[in-house]
């Protein structure tokens, strides 16, 4: 229901700036010269102790001197300077800054510009003000005439939007957006990103109404659940396309784990992308691309691109790169084939690529385009034409615009392949919305971002399946089980103690037991049955194979004393400082046709917890058949994490072994999520091997390393994707004795949520959505099951009903852009009305709403939803009428 914080900042009325002068070159007086050559409409305010005038306007010493309401302050002064003019913000009830100057941090003066940087994060944060920088070249809304920036060249205006954190970026791309008739909603320069970052940014743009997709240029992240979770909401919105530099930057610290020294940050970043949607470029040119592509259109509605060009080498090239990116080439239909054949020379090739030939006209070329654009086999259209001697590269161009419908529902794409010779057909596509590109890679790798983002939408809509019945974890047992180890001032859990905290979450283990001497190895081996495997028992060894500290197939006491006494004796010739407790002795797997496989987790820097999957043993980093996802994952998810990989073709039969079982496989990388979700003290994990066959999965080894988490205000702070919020579930009973539960929504209940709002009444459903609905949409459906715990919350009730498990209520909120209140909706099925379960429901929901830090929770009913607004007045709620909807009653409630 409330606006955006930061309204004020990207929808200014009024606008002051700080640190203009008469000094053309300044930053200030550049910043002041654009606004006003810009055309910007809003009220301008130069701020300057001395001068009378600046720019053709009236200056103000000081802000009291202001006698209109400011919403935006612009601020070019010396670093040291601008907590102070954030302190008059303040008190002047300016709540929106973009702050330009640089000295904070960055650069030779590190140490005193960080103390700057320190002292204006308090400042503003104590005066109330949010603000955009510092270090940045401001801020550019195009559709408004606002250019709050020192940029030297006019934005065009536009639908795309981009987010930097280089400055120099945002100039490069504004400089080069007017020749390629490319225009922008907003530029905007994050700079160091002290107060608001990508994600706030992103938030609003995803809801703005003159954006319809958005750029981003990333650096670095401070705020990654804040990135991640506007990431996510944005990119089921509109087209999210990222650059992010640093993909080589250093190797990761040595780590104790395989699994730490495989997962690398940039891995990480792409596990990054492809939860949330977005879509990744991997160059400055490829940014470029999707810009020139987006600008024009949309969206594309699948991954099948039609190839026209008057040279088979431009069009092979073309194809190449499609096979590369996985972009398929359409299937050209005969009916498409005879519409092209009355133009087109006897010879021509009408596969894809269409090759019209070298001699091809303006006549040619416009009938292959129309047919092929008017084939539905087709989701996308690239034409390509090389400058030869019988070409009339702007006739052409003309000839294919012409070919096109006025309204377009399928993005297309030129290349006309050279420079001078082909100028004027390259302005003639682009300013009639035909994206053109320079060589047949970069056209083909737009396209395949347009088919991306379709297909990362489609997988958003895949429903899961219902869960089974599962064992909940032990996690006290896992608690205490670290705790222990911490106490005793250890970051390795012993062999043992990987097991138990493995079982604790339900993972399948081979028995385990630790032995100081033979005599005790001896009994071991004849308690957990013979053949056993023995294995080194050192705190200073983690790799026990490096150092032959394994031995396998043990089959009689006399064998075991024998590897006892070889195991500790290499230990001690190899490494005389390890200590050495003795060895474990372990039942050999039962586990058939075993395929060895890794499972791990690591903490990256900015990301948190990582899971990582793939072909395991003693040569896992010769193999490298990784791949990397974040938690929490779901059966889906897991099943994704699994075909990235090579290994994954080993789980399926070939020639005598029969297919491992993978749905066990999918169990323990969920089981491995929910570990590192509800443990922050786990650093790294690592089950290597965990064997798999068809008679099911087994960790016959493990390695954890453990930390003291930091202070943290929530459970789930060091998760980058918020969990499942198990602290939420609630057991209860209705008045009749029927088991309720109150829960947590999950992706899995889709079904049951669709099946719920079948069921409500006519008159339920209109309370509920305040018109017609008979069922959700599939985009409803995931919107609404598929949620972010981080900004909204949904609770069902599940009634166990003739044995079974089934919806009886739904209530939810979405936190609001102040992050201090959240309009909720509740529903409660007709069948069970008047059992209390919408108080129930409401009461839990609050409780939820307190973790968020809420304060406020409000919503709207209709006015003749009598038993609701009784509810409401009875749970402590304030009743109003909506000024704009007498129809309407907004209710609220302090929590």
């Amino acid at each position: 229901m409330d606006e955006s914080p930061l309204k004020g900042l990207m929808d200014p009325d009024t606008i002051a700036v700080f640190g203009a002068s008469n000094n053309d070159g300044s930053v200030g007086a550049l910043v002041l010269r654009n606004l006003v050559s810009g055309g910007y409409e809003g009220g301008i305010f130069p701020v300057h102790p001395t001068s009378e005038t600046l720019a053709g306007l009236p200056c103000h010493r000081t802000l009291s001197e202001i006698d209109t309401e400011v919403d935006l302050a612009v601020i070019a002064t010396p670093a040291a300077q601008v907590p102070g003019i954030i302190r008059d913000c303040g008190e002047a009830g300016i709540r929106n800054a973009i702050v330009l100057s640089p000295g904070f941090g960055e650069g030779e003066s590190a140490d005193a510009g960080k103390r700057y940087e320190d002292d204006l994060r308090e400042t503003a944060k104590r005066a109330g003000v949010r603000f955009m920088g510092p270090n940045c070249v401001g801020l550019v809304r195009p559709w408004a005439k606002m250019n709050a920036s020192f940029l030297r060249v006019a934005t065009p205006k536009g639908r795309l939007a981009l987010i930097s954190q280089s400055g120099a970026l945002c100039s490069a791309i504004s400089d080069w957006a007017g020749p390629h008739h490319l225009g922008f909603s907003a530029l905007a320069s994050l700079g160091n990103s002290t107060d608001i970052d990508f994600g706030e940014m992103l938030q609003y743009l995803a809801s703005d109404p003159h954006t319809d997709a958005i750029l981003l240029y990333v650096e670095g992240v401070r705020n990654a659940p804040g990135f991640i979770s506007a990431l996510r909401y944005a990119a089921r919105l509109k087209p999210v396309i990222v650059l992010k530099s640093g993909r080589h930057a250093g190797s990761a610290e040595a780590s104790h784990t395989h699994t730490g020294a495989l997962i690398g940050s940039d891995a990480v970043f792409d596990a990054v992308m492809e939860r949330t949607g977005a879509v990744r470029a991997m160059t400055f040119g490829q940014l470029f691309a999707a810009a020139e592509i987006l600008s024009s259109t949309k969206k594309a509605t699948g991954n099948r691109l039609a190839i026209i060009a008057n040279g088979g080498g431009a069009g092979v090239l073309a194809a190449d790169r499609a096979a590369d990116l996985s972009v398929d080439l359409a299937r050209i239909a005969p009916e498409t084939r005879a519409a092209m054949a009355g133009a087109l020379p006897a010879y021509a090739a009408q596969g894809n690529p269409v090759d019209i030939l070298g001699d091809a006209g303006p006549e040619a070329f416009a009938a292959a385009v129309k047919a092929t654009y008017a084939d539905p086999d087709t989701d996308g259209l690239l034409v390509m034409l090389t400058p030869q001697a019988m070409t009339d590269p702007t006739a052409v161009a003309q000839a294919v615009v012409d070919a096109l419908p006025k309204r377009r529902t399928k993005p297309v794409l030129a290349c006309w392949m050279g420079e001078a010779v082909v100028a004027e057909g390259r302005r003639v596509l682009s300013s009639n919305g035909v994206a053109d590109f320079i060589s047949p890679e970069r056209a083909v790798e737009a396209f395949s971002y347009l088919a991306r983002h379709h297909r990362n939408r489609k997988l958003a809509l895949e429903n899961l399946r219902p869960m089974s019945p599962e064992n909940a974890p032990d996690l006290e047992g896992a608690r205490m089980i670290i705790e222990a180890a911490l106490a005793e001032d250890r970051e390795m859990l012993t062999d043992i103690e990987s097991k138990a905290l493995l079982k604790a979450f339900r993972i399948p283990i081979n028995l385990t037991v630790e032995c100081e001497t033979p005599a005790e190895a001896i009994v071991a081996a004849q308690t957990v049955g013979y053949p056993v495997a023995m294995k080194i028992l050192s705190p200073d060894v983690t790799h026990k194979s490096d150092v032959g500290g394994v031995r396998v197939g043990i089959g009689d006491p006399t064998e075991v004393k024998r590897a006892f006494r070889d195991i500790t004796e290499r230990l001690r010739r190899m490494r005389p400082d390890a200590r050495i407790k003795g060895v474990t002795v372990e039942a050999v797997s039962t586990i058939e046709a075993a395929r060895e496989l890794v499972i791990g987790a690591s903490r990256d820097p900015v990301f948190g917890p990582t899971i990582l999957f793939g072909a395991g043993g003693t040569a896992v980093e010769v193999l490298n058949d990784s791949a990397v996802a974040l938690p929490p994952l779901n059966a889906v998810l897991a099943e994704r994490l699994i075909d990235k990989t090579r290994v994954a073709r080993l789980l399926e039969a070939f020639r005598d072994m029969p297919a491992a079982d993978r749905r066990g496989v999918v169990n323990v990388l969920r089981r491995v999520s929910a570990m590192v979700s509800e443990l922050p003290e786990i650093v790294e994990l690592d089950i290597n091997p965990l064997l798999a066959g068809p008679n099911g999965v087994m960790a016959v080894d493990a390695r954890v390393r453990v930390a003291r988490p930091p202070a943290m205000d929530g459970q789930y702070d060091h998760m980058a994707i918020h969990p499942y919020p198990r602290h939420l579930v609630e057991v209860d009973h209705l008045s009749d004795g029927t088991p309720l539960v109150i829960r947590p929504i999950r992706p899995e209940d889709a079904k049951s949520e669709q099946d719920f709002v079948k069921a409500l009444s006519k008159e339920s459903r209109m309370f509920r959505f305040m018109g017609v609905l008979n069922e959700l949409s599939p985009e409803m459906l995931v919107q609404f099951t598929q949620i972010d715990y981080r900004r909204e919350m949904a609770l069902v009730a599940m009634a166990e009903i003739d044995g079974r498990e089934v919806q009886c209520g739904v209530a939810r909120y979405v936190i609001n852009p102040d992050n201090r209140s959240a309009e909720f909706a509740i529903v409660v099925g007709d069948q069970v009305k008047k059992q209390g379960i919408g108080t129930r429901l409401m009461k839990a929901l609050f409780r939820a709403a307190r973790d968020h830090d809420l304060s406020v929770i409000e919503g709207t009913v209709l006015r003749n939803n009598a038993p609701m607004l009784e509810l409401m007045r009875d749970l402590g709620f304030s009743v109003r009428g909506d000024p704009e909807d007498r129809d309407i009653v907004i209710v609220e409630r302090r929590l």
